[in-house]
């Protein structure tokens, strides 16, 4: 419903009161006034469907304000709801709103005012189409409980009904009026013989609100001058030409005339007066309801031909009136009156009261009328309902209900003037059958199981029905009904009803033709199948209203309630019925059951005791005192036992008397506590064992208590088990464990050892604390030298001299290299005992694959130019076509693997004529398998790696694998060799080891690291050509990440290149050895390589961004290491950085008071840059000291971010992410080098906007790098 606003004038001040009028709409208007108002559309047919709600199609500003009386008028009332009695006031107020209409078209008549809902409704018809109605009044009464008068869908009942009681405002005198009341509800008393009185109200007159009689002391409208304030029906009056009837013009009317014209208009009941010998009709304005469509036509019209129909049987009535005057008054009396276009049933309480004139005559007939017709039709219906509960109720199984149901309906002639009843059934023949609403899956047949009015033989009679198929009889519109479940009418005058159908019927009642039939399904309400189906047909005297579809509702609620009734009574029976023939069963069965278990009593009793005697167990029976009452053979060869009379009494007289005591105890331990018992003991006869040596002779003792009723142990049963088999055996077996545990007492010592130092992070510290030392004196000494050398000109040095600075270079670069190794093999052993002891997990971070090779390539930049080894990165095409750039896997892991198989390729490649070292990257959707390449990848040897990429924290995104392969042209391995590979301390020969070192347990990591990762690793080699080792890991796809990094940027460029390429690989970058072409390199990271400063290449220049000047930036080394507090201060120093050293966090915060860091010292305080921090310290940790600072910086004490580094050995994964979360910016593991240390020292200064002057441009001093193998554990 929506709200139209008709256009204003844009200036309505220029324009007159005619002009600004013309543009006034009615929507506009409407919505101006205080009465709730609405407007309905005559021509929309959904506003006559029987229960239907009105279609507003505009509701005043006042209306929609009162959400109470907008659903009321519009009938939102659910009339099928259990709690709702038989209707309300509603159908009434639809009917007064839809009367008068013929082919939907309203007629140019005045309706009459109805008070509805509390308050009065005026309505007006606009364009023959439009009905607007209007309230006044105070608002909603209660409009749900009472019931009034019946009304048609063309016709609202008698508006006395709403009125009655009430005094009219235009009489002197108040009006008292008796009238049985109508019952409240539907299952009411259906008495037709009670009545109550009415008590006087006062009434508002059944007339527009706004109308009003004109000024003047004349009441007499028969006088007053015709104007448009009269009230509309009093118009209508005076607009008769009463000239042309018998009355004569209305100024020629007597006095008596006019005095009863005045009483009828008075009237706030429907009344009529008949006047003269020809009964001419004047009547008020509630007497238009109960008129019909014999208004206006009515009003000057004889009596005789007005109500032709029903003359002969009033026409005595008025007879004896006129003649005798005396009043006559009839209560419920039925006349079938012609008012709507056909012959209907109605009911009335009438009178007729002579009318005596101002001579004592009869001059005319007074007719005051209450219909009570709806009153009538629901009590009718009402028994009918009740009858139908009585006899069904009596049905105790289903097939007699079908009987019971027309039997009830036979009483009720009227409202079912004929009748068909099907029951559902389908071919299984079965006891109860039935359909599911709306379902023809089963091919359900229907069968007449009753009739009424229905003659035999009948072409609507017939039965069987198959629904599915027949288009016999009812069978289409049986079919139809089922797909609604609800009741389905039909009619003869709108085409939906056949009249051949039914031509031919009984018509019970009062035998007029039906034009409509109604065709209710029958549903049990303990569920939805479809048990049966009625067809009745309506009663032609009477509308099929609100009302008449309620009936049918309430009929079809009562069969389904009395269906469900007679199922669960029908069901029970057969319950009752099935545990009788059950119970007999059982019967039967368990006596069948008591023979066969005697049975197999006396055959078990047999078997046990061939059992016992055929048994390689001793099986006894004793007593609660240990007396053996029965033991079988075995039981004597194993205890060995003297066998004699009363003897097996004694027996615990073999028992070894060391186990005599324990064996006491078990025993009374059964006896007390009456549970089995398990016990080793030996006998004291000897066992000998195979190879003919004595010795004990073990055995089990299993016993088991019987008890009687009262818990009293009547005997005990139990076996021995000869165990000294057992026994020898695991002597012998721990004799050899011992021997096989102190020949490999060695090996596993170093193993336990450091397997203990896993999980000890102080060993862990101590351990990798003097690399560090190691490390960093190393480069201090080549940094040192070289500078040196730069500085005074080799020219100018003696030969000696230089030879000397040469050689110390050279052996600081020595001892860098080694202490890598030794760094590596620490590395190795803390992972192997990770592995052993189940403690290495894989934790997915979201990288770039690309960015992770990179890495590991980076970190033997050094190791490669001092040893003249070409390297090339390659990226393989189906990386390309795939699109990879992040993916969720376990960095650190796959790192220590290409950090494993690159040293090995460097290790095995040196000293070769051709060296050569490819990486490659690939990836695919599916597992790789051994025809994608020439790779014989290792099958993975157990499965304790479950696939952990299915949980939550690896994301949503699709699964990959990714494949890394590192070729170099060494030596190759021969079968033999390979064989060995990927084992424990396991290298490809003897020689290996003396050749090029090593612990043997880096590619056996690798493949416990590669399985862990849900992927395998594999080789290809050929002796004297070089090797492949490949591995690939599974991964999730990350989503969510950022596609415009230097890697993605770069993997797009030659993704461009690949299409064009012939090759299946693109390379990424490429390093030439001396023989070769210049570095190239793609500059993924965004950062240019710096070409060596001298030709040493072990002497990279420290990175730098050329914008910070070291001298003017101070930095606080937090160390409790002394040897590394002063060499790392050292080091700083050289580089050009001013240091301060704490040897705890506590003395941290102290020299951080006096920075400019703190509040109250911005200006006077000292500058200080970063903070180096270590983590394991006394005192003050790194930790709690870095969590301290954040904590003041929250509260302000500390006035800007504090930068701090972590310089510490504990670099695992999960010990970096607590150090990120104490408040860490970035951590450095030990051992680290400067040059991998400066680079996170400028970052983190620019990061946090400090930018002291730029530095001047001198030289920067150099100092020896070498590969760091990374921080993995």
């Amino acid at each position: 419903m929506e709200r139209t606003q008709t256009p204003r004038s844009p200036d309505p001040k220029k324009q007159s009161g005619a002009a600004i009028l013309a543009n006034v709409g009615i929507v506009e208007l409407l919505e101006q006034d205080e009465r709730p108002t609405f407007i309905i559309d005559i021509a929309n047919i959904a506003n006559f469907a029987p229960g239907a709600p009105l279609q507003i199609v505009f509701a005043n500003a006042s209306l929609r304000a009162s959400d109470a009386i907008l659903e009321t008028v519009t009938g939102k009332v659910d009339l099928t709801a259990p709690n709702v009695g038989v209707t309300n006031d509603f159908p009434e107020f639809k009917g007064w709103a839809l009367s008068f209409v013929k082919n939907n078209e309203p007629l140019d008549i005045s309706l009459p005012s109805f008070v509805f809902a509390g308050m009065t409704w005026t309505c007006s018809t606009l364009r023959k189409r439009l009905r607007i109605f209007s309230g006044s009044g105070s608002g909603i009464t209660a409009v749900t409980g009472s019931v009034s008068s019946n009304g048609a869908l063309s016709n609202a009942s008698i508006l006395s009904e709403q009125t009655k009681g009430r005094s009219l405002a235009l009489t002197r005198s108040p009006v008292v009026i008796e009238d049985p009341e109508e019952p409240t509800d539907y299952f009411g008393n259906a008495s037709t013989e009670q009545s109550t009185s009415i008590e006087n109200e006062t009434y508002a007159p059944p007339t527009r609100p706004n109308a009003r009689y004109p000024d003047g002391s004349s009441f007499d409208w028969t006088r007053l001058p015709l104007t448009a304030a009269l009230p509309r029906h009093i118009q209508f009056a005076r607009n008769i030409d009463w000239a042309s009837t018998p009355l004569g013009p209305i100024e020629d009317w007597t006095f008596d005339l006019r005095a009863m014209c005045n009483l009828i208009m008075g009237s706030p009941h429907p009344a009529a007066m008949y006047w003269g010998e020809e009964y001419t009709a004047i009547y008020n304005e509630a007497y238009i309801l109960l008129a019909g469509q014999k208004h206006p036509a009515l009003m000057g019209q004889s009596y005789k031909s007005a109500w032709a129909e029903i003359w002969e049987g009033v026409e005595d009535v008025f007879k004896m009136a006129k003649e005798s005057g005396q009043a006559t008054m009839k209560d419920d009396d039925c006349l079938f009156v012609l008012r709507n276009g056909y012959l209907e049933e109605s009911y009335f309480s009438w009178s007729i009261i002579p009318l005596i004139g101002e001579d004592g005559s009869i001059v005319g007939l007074y007719n005051p009328s209450f219909e009570k017709t709806r009153r009538k039709i629901a009590e009718r219906r009402m028994l009918t309902l009740r009858d139908v509960g009585e006899r069904t109720a009596a049905a105790k199984e289903v097939k007699g209900f079908w009987g019971q149901v027309i039997q009830g309906l036979e009483y009720n002639e009227y409202d079912i003037p004929f009748a068909l009843l099907y029951s559902v059934g389908d071919d299984s023949d079965s006891e109860m059958s039935s359909i599911h609403s709306g379902s023809l899956g089963q091919a359900p047949q229907c069968v007449l199981e009753g009739t009424l009015g229905v003659p035999e033989g009948h072409q609507a009679a017939v039965s069987p029905l198959d629904l599915r198929t027949s288009v016999e009889g009812f069978a289409p519109y049986l079919r139809e009904s089922m797909k609604t479940s609800h009741p389905l009418h039909l009619t003869t005058e709108d085409g939906t009803l056949s009249f051949d159908l039914i031509d031919g019927m009984e018509w019970r009642g009062f035998g007029d033709p039906c034009r409509a039939v109604v065709v209710c399904p029958i549903h049990p309400t303990t569920g939805e199948s479809i048990l049966g189906f009625l067809v009745i047909g309506v009663n032609p005297r009477r509308p099929y209203d609100d009302d008449y579809s309620l009936f049918i509702q309430l009929l079809s609620r009562q069969l389904a309630t009395s269906m469900a009734s007679a199922m669960l009574f029908e069901e029970e029976i057969r319950r009752g019925q099935k545990a009788a023939r059950l119970a007999a069963l059982d019967r039967q069965q368990l006596s069948e059951q008591l023979n066969l278990r005697t049975q197999e009593a006396v055959e078990s009793e047999t078997r046990f005791t061939r059992m016992a005697e055929f048994a390689p167990v001793g099986m006894f029976i004793a007593n609660s005192d240990g007396k053996i009452s029965y033991s079988n053979d075995t039981w004597w060869e194993i205890s060995r036992h003297p066998r004699a009379e009363n003897s097996a009494d004694t027996w615990m007289d073999s028992v070894k008397e060391d186990d005599r005591e324990s064996l006491d105890e078990v025993w009374k331990s059964l006896v007390l506590n009456k549970k089995p018992i398990t016990h080793e003991f030996r006998f004291k006869t000897p066992w000998q064992d195979p190879h003919g040596g004595r010795h004990n002779t073990w055995v089990l003792m299993s016993a088991y208590p019987e008890k009687d009723g009262e818990g009293n142990i009547k005997s005990v049963f139990g076996s021995i088990t000869n165990i000294s088999q057992q026994k020898w055996a695991e002597d012998f077996q721990k004799r050899r464990m011992e021997e096989a545990i102190e020949m490999k007492r060695q090996q596993e010592n170093f193993i336990d050892m450091t397997s203990q130092c896993a999980n000890d992070a102080i060993y862990r510290h101590e351990m990798r604390n003097p690399l560090s030392a190691i490390l960093q004196c190393a480069d201090e000494i080549s940094s040192t030298l070289s500078t040196f050398k730069v500085d005074k000109d080799e020219s100018k040095l003696d030969q000696k001299l230089l030879d000397l600075l040469n050689g110390s270079i050279d052996a600081a670069h020595t001892i860098s290299l080694c202490a890598q190794h030794q760094k590596r093999i620490v590395d190795d052993i803390l992972t192997l005992s990770k592995l052993d002891s189940a403690l290495l997990v894989v934790t997915p971070v979201a990288v770039q694959p690309v960015a992770v090779v990179q890495r590991a390539l980076k970190m033997f930049e050094g190791e490669l130019e001092s040893s003249d080894i070409a390297m090339e990165f390659h990226m393989e095409k189906s990386y390309l076509d795939m699109d990879i750039d992040w993916v969720k896997l376990d960095p650190s892991r796959l790192l220590q693997v290409l950090i494993n198989l690159t040293t090995n390729a460097i290790k095995f490649t040196n000293g070769q004529e051709k060296r050569t070292i490819m990486v490659s990257i690939g990836a695919s959707i599916a597992r790789p398998d051994q025809d994608d390449s020439d790779i014989t990848y290792f099958p993975t040897r157990l499965k304790r790696f479950e696939d952990t990429t299915n949980e939550e924290e690896w994301g949503k995104g699709e699964n990959v694998y990714l494949k890394f392969a590192v070729q170099d042209t060494g030596r190759g391995l021969d079968e033999s060799e390979k064989a060995l590979l990927f084992q424990r301390f396991q290298q490809a020969s003897p020689r290996t080891h003396v050749q090029y070192g090593g612990s043997g347990l880096g590619l056996f990591i690798s493949r416990e690291l590669t399985e862990l990762q849900g992927g395998e690793i594999g080789v290809t080699s050929e002796s004297g050509i070089g090797s492949t080792f490949a591995f690939y890991v599974k991964a999730r796809r990350a989503l969510g990440m950022p596609r415009d990094t230097p890697v993605a940027t770069t993997v797009k460029i030659l993704r461009r290149t690949a299409s064009n390429a012939t090759t299946g690989s693109v390379t990424l970058e490429s390093r030439r050895n001396s023989s070769g072409k210049a570095l190239y390199r793609s500059h993924t990271t965004g950062r240019k390589r710096h070409p060596a400063a001298s030709n040493t290449p072990t002497t990279p220049v420290i990175p730098s961004t050329g914008i910070l000047d070291y001298s003017k930036l101070r930095i606080l080394i937090v160390e409790d290491n002394l040897v590394n507090q002063r060499v790392l201060q050292k080091q700083l120093r050289n580089i050009g950085f001013i240091t301060e050293v704490a040897n705890h966090g506590g003395e941290a915060l102290d020299i951080l008071r006096s920075s400019k860091f703190w509040a109250g010292r911005e200006i006077d305080g000292d500058e200080l840059a970063v903070i180096l921090m270590d983590l394991e310290m006394p005192v003050m940790d790194g930790l709690t000291c870095a969590r301290t600072i954040r904590g003041l910086e929250l509260d302000k004490t500390i006035v800007r971010h504090v930068p701090i580094i972590a310089v510490t050995a504990n670099a695992r994964l999960e010990q970096i992410e607590s150090a990120i979360a104490a408040g860490i910016d970035d951590v450095v593991s030990k051992p680290f080098r400067i040059p991998e240390l400066i680079p996170k020292i400028e970052e983190l200064i620019t990061r946090n906007s400090i930018t002291p002057p730029s530095r001047s441009s001198e030289s920067l001093p150099t100092i020896t790098s070498s590969p760091r193998s990374g921080d993995l554990h």
